[in-house]
């Protein structure tokens, strides 16, 4: 964009910043720049990342203090974590030691005394993974939306398992032990009851919430705790169920929405609770409608029979 250096295109800056260059106010109305933010413009697309978090990030950026990270529900998507889809998609800002952030679209947050753990992910200022995940905890529901115990646990087994991919496990996040580090530090604040009863339930390998949300169902209907993709000997070499009782002969397996979508995965699921069948296993299929609160009671109520038939 000819209004604008080859540096700025596409790249947020302050009404200021766009006076210094001999950008006038009327310019800086135009419909070429858009406003993002009070006293934030941008102009063309080069200097845009494709990834609108990132990009929105960007451009509230240029307008924060220097110490200002990005925390809880925001830092957790920048770090990829897995989050329910009901959270507010407001920026969520973390000012240490000084006064909050007030803006619109923004969820303000301010942290007196020891500072946050710092990281950055994709050139932005985030918490560490520990503390964002700790972080999570803080949240209500009129400050970013809350979020269970259970997705605690869950996105807590994502960080201690690395993202699965076709070219295998990608290193873990955090460990174990960070997580237990963070939860120390944040002591008795908001929060402290759920992250020490979900640091306790913490479990790796596990590849997504809903393998999460059927195993803690299980033990909340007082069932034994299922083991984590144990190893399974098959005719077509070693698999890993989501979840099973092996003494019992009991595997559990969760389907979701890819596996209608992707007629390859679907195929491969169907092999491989052939795989398991013909090793002598009984398998239990589960789906969506196993993680509403009616079906986990009736779910728990199969796996209990289930289990009794096989002792």
């Amino acid at each position: 964009m000819s209004m604008v250096p080859p540096w700025m295109d596409g790249v947020a800056f302050t009404v200021a910043e766009g006076r210094r260059i001999g950008l006038t106010d009327a310019t800086m109305r135009r419909a070429a720049f858009e406003r993002p933010f009070h006293g934030v413009r941008v102009a063309g697309t080069s200097g845009r990342t494709g990834d609108p978090l990132v990009d929105r990030c960007g451009d509230l950026r240029v307008v924060l203090p220097s110490d200002a990270l990005f925390s809880h529900a925001t830092a957790a998507r920048l770090w990829r974590m897995p989050l329910p889809a009901r959270l507010d998609d407001a920026l969520h800002v973390l000012t240490p030691n000084r006064t909050p952030v007030r803006r619109p679209g923004v969820i303000a947050w301010t942290r007196e005394g020891e500072p946050a753990g710092t990281d950055v992910v994709r050139g932005l200022p985030v918490t560490t993974v520990a503390d964002t995940w700790v972080s999570l905890a803080t949240m209500t529901g009129t400050k970013g939306g809350l979020l269970t115990r259970e997705w605690l646990v869950a996105i807590g087994d994502f960080l201690v398992s690395g993202r699965r991919t076709r070219f295998g496990r990608e290193p873990a996040l955090a460990s174990l032990d960070d997580l237990a580090d963070a939860v120390e530090r944040h002591g008795s604040r908001r929060g402290a009851v759920a992250l020490n009863w979900a640091l306790t339930r913490i479990r790796s390998p596990v590849d997504s919430p809903p393998e999460t949300l059927l195993r803690l169902g299980l033990l909340a209907a007082r069932l034994p705790e299922p083991d984590v993709q144990p190893t399974i000997q098959t005719a077509a070499g070693d698999r890993h169920p989501d979840l099973a009782y092996v003494e019992a002969r009991l595997l559990i397996e969760y389907l979701g929405d890819v596996h209608r979508a992707d007629p390859r995965t679907w195929r491969d699921d169907l092999t491989r609770v052939q795989l398991f069948q013909d090793a002598g296993y009984r398998v239990i299929l589960a789906g969506a409608a196993e993680l509403s609160p009616d079906g986990l009671s009736a779910f728990a109520a199969r796996v209990r029979r289930a289990l009794r038939k096989r002792s």
